[in-house]
């Protein structure tokens, strides 16, 4: 298997609230915009950021205010993220905590040890939401 590439960013979506998720998907398409290599890594409640269908997602309450100003929501921002290359995974606890399967979460997301994490992110800059 080939080498990954070095990470610039790591972002920690440890939250099911919308605008923690929101946040940590507007800084990760940014920085995948600028060339930047992003992780996201979900734990506990934040693995519901990697299902397809927003599993568990609190508070959505910003979404219709978004929309109505012209800010792209959840899925336009995760989507952008996938397709720029940045990498999704979440902890295996979190998956087996919230009883998700893996049919729930993204294609593109691998379930992980904490210490494949730490091997993925290495010194790259981690923010937690």
């Amino acid at each position: 298997m080939p080498a990954q590439p070095e990470c610039d960013l790591t972002l920690l979506i440890v939250e099911a609230r919308y605008e923690r998720i929101h946040a940590a998907y507007m800084l990760a398409a940014s920085a995948a915009a600028m060339g930047r290599t992003v992780l996201l890594f979900g734990m506990g409640a934040g693995v519901c950021a990697f299902c397809r269908a927003w599993t568990g997602l609190e508070d959505g309450a910003g979404a219709s205010m978004r929309e109505r100003a012209g800010v792209a929501g959840l899925d336009v921002l995760r989507d952008a993220v996938v397709e720029m290359g940045g990498a999704l995974m979440v902890c295996d606890s979190g998956v087996k905590t919230l009883g998700v399967g893996t049919e729930d979460l993204l294609e593109q997301v691998q379930v992980v040890g904490l210490p494949s994490f730490f091997d993925r992110a290495g010194n790259a800059r981690q923010l937690v939401f």
